[in-house]
C-alpha cells in the first residue's frame, strides 16, 4: 500500500538529488510520511532524509512522551533527528498571539532553521486530504478569495505536502498494515480552536448531506487552485507592464487589478476594504489619499499610485559651517570649495558663504516656509513650489536648511536666490546630502 502516486510526487517537485527534512511530531500523519519518505530514500528517489521535532512546552508529560517516541523511531530508521524545545506559552504572551498561532510560527521557524543549517532542499509536512477540506472551510468562513479557497498546495516554496491527496483513513490503514505505533494528541479533540470545531462538528454535519464531503471539498480546492494560478499568471504579467502607473492600473480588468493592488501593499494581513479603497483611489485626482491599516497611506501623484507610511517624524538639527552631521534619514556633509560645480544634482548645493546670517539648522519643511527658488523673483511658499514639482505631500520630509533669515536650500531641489554663487563670491560652501 502506497500513500501517494508518482504524479503527486511530481507535483511536490522533488528529485533524486534532493535532501528532505521531515517534520516529525509523532502523530499518525507525520509517522506515515516519515516511513514513506524513508522508503523513497532506500529506492534512490531522494538523496538525503533527516527529521526534526519541536517540543512546544505545552502538553507536559504528553509532549515528553512524543519526543521520546520520535527519538526511538528515528533510531530504528537510522534517520538523523534534530530537536529543540521552545516555551510557546511564554512566546505567545510576549507577542500577543494566540497559543495556536505562536506554536505554528515557532514550528515553521524551527523547521526552516534546521533545513538551512543542514543544507536540505525542502521540508515535508504531513498535511492530508482531510486537512485540505478543513482549510477550504476555514478560509470560506473567514471570507477568503480564490487564493485562499485554493487551500494548500503540494509545494509552497520550500514546503512539500506529499499526503495532500491522501485521506486520513488511508493513512491509518497504512500504519495498521505495518503494525506501526504513533502518538495521539488529545488537544485535537478539544473544540477551543476553530479548526478543531470544523473537524469535530462542521464536517460530520456536512457528511450527513454528502458522505464524500472530504473528497468533494478537496477536489473543489483543486479546481479553484487552477483558476487562481491562471489569474495570478495574468497578474504577474500586469505587474511587469503597469508597475505603479495609475492609468495603466485603472485599465486592467478588475480581478487582475485587485490582485496587483494586493501585491503593492506592504503587509499581508490586508482586508477586502483595503483593496476597495485602493481601487476607488485610482479614479481620483492628484493628491487624493486613502487611509489603510497599520498606519499605511496610499496617495496619487500625477502619474503613479504611491503606498507607504507618512514620514511625520520631526527633526531640527544644528548644522556646522563645515564637517558632517546625521539627519533623520541621511547624512549631510559641508566643505569649503574654490568654485561651484554647475550644473549640480539635487543632492548638492553651492552657496555664497558670506551671505549666511547667523546659525544654520536642518529641519522639516514648515507650512509657512517661503523662499525664492534659484532664478526666480519674489518669494514663494515652499508647499506651492513642491506642488508645482508634483511632490506628493506624504513625501515632503526632505531636509530644509535655514539660517536666521529663512530657508536657503531645499535638499533634493534648489537653493534660495539670495545664496547664488556669483563671479565675485569669495567663500563658497558645498552641501551634499546622502539619503539612507
Amino acid at each position: 500500500m502506497l500513500l501517494w502516486t508518482d504524479s503527486t510526487w511530481t507535483a511536490c517537485g522533488v528529485s533524486e538529488r534532493d535532501g528532505v527534512l521531515v517534520a516529525l511530531s509523532g502523530g499518525a500523519d507525520s509517522v506515515a510520511l516519515a516511513l514513506e519518505l524513508h522508503r523513497l530514500q532506500r529506492d534512490g528517489r531522494i538523496l538525503r532524509l533527516e527529521a526534526a521535532h519541536l517540543h512546544h512546552g505545552i502538553r507536559g508529560l504528553y509532549a515528553d512522551r512524543d519526543a521520546a517516541f520520535v527519538l526511538e523511531l528515528c533510531e530504528q530508521l537510522d534517520m538523523p533527528l534534530h530537536t529543540e524545545r521552545i516555551d510557546v506559552p511564554r512566546a505567545a504572551k510576549e507577542s500577543g498571539e494566540s497559543l495556536e498561532l505562536a506554536a505554528r510560527n515557532a514550528r515553521y521557524a524551527f523547521l526552516e532553521r534546521v533545513r538551512t543549517d543542514r543544507d536540505l532542499d525542502c521540508i515535508a509536512i504531513g498535511h492530508h486530504r482531510d486537512d485540505q477540506a478543513e482549510t477550504l472551510l476555514l478560509h470560506l468562513l473567514r471570507g477568503s478569495g480564490t487564493d485562499g479557497l485554493a487551500g494548500m498546495r503540494f509545494r509552497s516554496g520550500k514546503l512539500i505536502r506529499p499526503l495532500l491527496a491522501t485521506p486520513k483513513e488511508e493513512i491509518l490503514a497504512y500504519l495498521a498494515e505495518r503494525g506501526q505505533r504513533f502518538c495521539t494528541d488529545a488537544t485535537n479533540f478539544e473544540t477551543d480552536a476553530t479548526r478543531n470545531r470544523i473537524r469535530l462538528n462542521v464536517l460530520p454535519a456536512l457528511e450527513t448531506v454528502n458522505p464524500a464531503i472530504g473528497r468533494t471539498l478537496a477536489e473543489t480546492a483543486a479546481h479553484i487552485a487552477e483558476d487562481a494560478d491562471f489569474l495570478n499568471a495574468l497578474k504577474e504579467e500586469a505587474k511587469r507592464r503597469c508597475g505603479t502607473d495609475r492609468k495603466a492600473l485603472s485599465g486592467l480588468p478588475r480581478p487582475i487589478r485587485l490582485r496587483v493592488l494586493r501585491d503593492l501593499l506592504p503587509y499581508r494581513d490586508f482586508t477586502r476594504a483595503d483593496l476597495e479603497r485602493l481601487d476607488t483611489l485610482l479614479s481620483g485626482q492628484t493628491g487624493d489619499t486613502a487611509t489603510l491599516k497599520n498606519g499605511v497611506v496610499a496617495w496619487l501623484d500625477a502619474d503613479d499610485l504611491r503606498i507607504g507610511k507618512p514620514e511625520n517624524e520631526t527633526f531640527s538639527v544644528p548644522v556646522p559651517r563645515t564637517g558632517s552631521v546625521r539627519l533623520l534619514n541621511g547624512m549631510l556633509t559641508i566643505e569649503t570649495v574654490d568654485r561651484a560645480a554647475i550644473p549640480c544634482g539635487g543632492s548638492d548645493a553651492y552657496i555664497d558663504a558670506d551671505r549666511l546670517i547667523g546659525s544654520v539648522t536642518a529641519r522639516n519643511p514648515q507650512p509657512k516656509d517661503r523662499f525664492t527658488p534659484l532664478g526666480m523673483h519674489g518669494t514663494k511658499l515652499l508647499s506651492d513650489y513642491l506642488t508645482d514639482r508634483k511632490v506628493p505631500r506624504f513625501e515632503r520630509n526632505m531636509p530644509v536648511l535655514c539660517d536666521e533669515q529663512g530657508v536657503f536650500w531645499v535638499a533634493g531641489f534648489t537653493v534660495d536666490e539670495r545664496m547664488r554663487v556669483r563671479a565675485d563670491s569669495k567663500h563658497i560652501l558645498h552641501y551634499h546630502y546622502e539619503e539612507d
